[in-house]
């Protein structure tokens, strides 16, 4: 009898015995009981389906011959029946398989697991797959595990869902970089879709709070950056509060701990992935942030730098009130005139303005603190609209139909908040860096999710592990 003939045998029988429950021995159960009977007979079933489907397979035959890759010679078969069993998304399957060594090439192989692209340890792909995504989705690993029992009928404790989903993030991110290395070394990205007539590149940072002994050294920021592409839309006549420029097609994202330096190198990776060098126009924008306008010098000259405009009104309201007090008609005035200005891209006016409040109120004594009127009018005058003057052209910016707000980016930081922000979430660094690179993947919106776990279940060889 053919693999597939028994199989089929099987499946006929299960179904035989599942009729004989009949309605008689069934009739005081209500049709939810029926279905929760049905799901386990369902997936008792499914592990009786491959459990047989290993046992049939030729590659486990614990008397076959197994080439080495390596010389080409057949491996010594070390021991003809090694049992293993395997954690999977129906539960747990037992199969025996040949463990085969090459004395010349000194490597060890497991045929069967590695043609069918069985992690050589662990768990199954399914099980990976399922585990990470609770992870993600869940506001914290005890709603992950309760995500899998309820959903997906797997029982795995909270510990054990983060192992394997730091575990799965540790990889990612050893993955990112080597191709980080690679491209710092010349070896040239991969693009062989259509141009993007826009390309925008943005970057902003949270906080995440890790497990540092010392209260004031606990909150680490951690760096989200997107890229997207876009279709111009022009407005050049949009009344202030009615602009809406391009919006974003395609959302992909990288995230991480590490310093703004090393996010750089991964962010323009990223944006040449997506077609960065190939497309029409090239954005990005952001806030004012010093960091991020030397990651942006540094990393992506190319590009037309926009900065965020709620960011600039934001701090034309701090202004205002460092001028004339806070919630003070002549604030407002002041607030509303300068704001006309800024949509009108007056920015010298502005700046001429701040730097004469700003030498009217005097210099910062050492003494003020980060948000008195004098310090926050000298920095405003003399370092951030100056140092971002560029990057507020609004009337340029909406006449071509580009986006002038870093919404994407700010976006992300507060969707990945949801997964690593809290009072009562700790981190280690590590930790929260392996969750977010597993944030990333997941909400990255270009399929690579799913292209990851079908390339994770590919065939291996012992040398090369999925």
């Amino acid at each position: 009898m053919s693999e597939e003939d028994r199989r089929a045998d099987y499946v006929t029988k299960c179904l035989g015995e599942y009729q004989t429950m009949g309605y008689e021995n069934t009739k005081n159960k209500t049709f939810a009981e029926l279905e929760q009977m049905a799901l386990e007979a369902g997936l008792r079933l499914a592990v009786k389906l491959l459990e047989t489907r290993l046992e049939g397979d030729p590659r486990g035959d614990p008397e076959g011959s197994y080439p080495c890759p390596g010389c080409g010679k057949p491996f010594r078969i070390q021991e003809r029946a090694q049992v293993r069993e395997i954690q999977t998304v129906v539960g747990k399957v037992g199969y025996n398989r040949p463990y085969a060594v090459c004395d010349r090439c000194q490597k060890t192989s497991v045929p069967l697991d590695e043609v069918l692209g069985i992690p050589p340890t662990g768990s199954s792909v399914g099980y990976l797959q399922k585990t990470c995504h609770a992870s993600v989705v869940g506001r914290s690993f005890e709603d992950a595990s309760q995500v899998l029992l309820v959903q997906a009928e797997i029982s795995v404790s909270p510990k054990h869902v983060r192992t394997l989903a730091e575990n799965e993030g540790s990889r990612i991110i050893q993955q990112r970089g080597e191709a980080v290395k690679a491209f710092q070394n010349g070896v040239p990205t991969k693009f062989s879709g259509k141009p993007p007539e826009l390309i925008v590149v943005t970057a902003d940072g949270g906080r995440v709070q890790t497990r540092h002994k010392t209260k004031t050294e606990r909150w680490k920021e951690d760096k989200i950056g997107a890229v997207y592409d876009a279709v111009p839309a022009p407005q050049p006549n949009a009344p202030r509060g009615e602009y809406e420029g391009a919006h974003a097609l395609t959302k992909t994202y990288v995230a991480t701990m590490d310093d703004w330096e090393k996010m750089g190198w991964s962010l323009r990776l990223e944006a040449e992935c997506r077609g960065y060098l190939a497309a029409r126009e090239k954005l990005f924008v952001s806030d004012g942030a010093r960091v991020i306008r030397e990651l942006r010098a540094y990393h992506f000259p190319e590009a037309t730098f926009i900065l965020d405009w709620p960011h600039a009104v934001e701090h034309l309201t701090a202004c205002a009130n460092a001028a004339h007090g806070e919630g003070s008609a002549a604030a407002r005035r002041w607030f509303e005139k300068h704001t006309d200005l800024l949509w009108d891209g007056k920015v010298d006016r502005i700046i001429n303005d701040l730097q004469t409040l700003s030498e009217q109120a005097g210099p910062p004594s050492e003494g003020d603190s980060d948000r008195s009127p004098r310090r926050v009018l000298h920095r405003n005058a003399f370092s951030y609209f100056p140092n971002n003057r560029d990057g507020m052209k609004y009337p340029e910016f909406r006449a071509k139909g580009w986006p002038i707000g870093s919404g994407v980016a700010e976006g992300a930081v507060k969707q990945f908040a949801l997964r690593v922000k809290g009072s009562e979430k700790f981190w280690n660094i590590d930790g929260a860096n392996e969750i977010l690179a597993l944030c990333a993947l997941y909400h990255s919106e270009d399929g690579r999710w799913l292209d990851y776990w079908q390339q994770r279940g590919r065939p291996h060889s012992a040398s090369t592990p999925p």
